[in-house]
């Protein structure tokens, strides 16, 4: 039997609160954001389908490129560094 993988509570907050600040920088409800997405993309992602997916973070990564691409922005892989300049990351192989 596979295992589930489970997203911690923790990691469920910052996504939240990822999604959150992003449509706040971008002065956005959730309500407009749903109308744009249906308007560009054609997607029937009602206010409350969204809100669901705020409360348990659940978006798929071509929901969040979506959402990312209405406000011209693209979603990266960065590595983290550390304040002295070190990267935190596991060396490659």
């Amino acid at each position: 039997m596979t295992e589930i993988y489970k997203v911690s509570d923790e990691q469920k907050e910052r996504i939240r609160s990822l999604v959150k600040d992003f449509l706040k920088e971008q002065n956005i409800s959730v309500y407009k954001l749903a109308k744009m997405l249906n308007e560009r993309y054609g997607r029937s992602g009602s206010v409350s389908n969204i809100l669901n997916k705020l409360s348990r973070a659940t978006f798929k990564i071509s929901e969040l490129m979506d959402i990312a691409e209405l406000f011209d922005y693209e979603i990266k892989f960065v590595p983290k560094t550390s304040i002295e300049g070190h990267a935190n990351s596991p060396q490659k192989p």
